[in-house]
């Protein structure tokens, strides 16, 4: 699971989110299948792909967030759980600066 605290208020968080898992490169090279679904007035979405999953919660904290990642790799790919994490958690805090 990959936490982050960022001083963007919830829904620019969200867009930025989005923007991340669809467009970055080095996710597409983990997997190039990505899609995202975040529904409009929910400050949650869901990222699927052909490699990982990922649960997204996006909570309000003072003036900022906290984002909630939660990657799901099937077992074959699970030794790559850890590399996966670390990308995402980087790629936060470079696109949530």
């Amino acid at each position: 699971n990959v936490e982050h605290k960022s001083q963007i208020p919830v829904p620019e968080a969200l867009v930025k989110i989005k923007n991340f898992f669809e467009t970055d490169k080095d996710i597409s090279k983990i997997d190039p299948e990505v899609s995202c679904n975040f529904p409009t007035g929910k400050n949650e979405g869901k990222v699927t792909g052909s490699r990982f999953n990922a649960d997204i919660k996006v909570h309000s904290e003072g003036t900022g967030c906290k984002i909630e990642v939660i990657v799901d790799l099937p077992f074959i790919l699970s030794p790559l759980k850890g590399k996966v994490e670390e990308l995402i958690r980087k790629k936060l805090s470079k696109y949530l600066a």
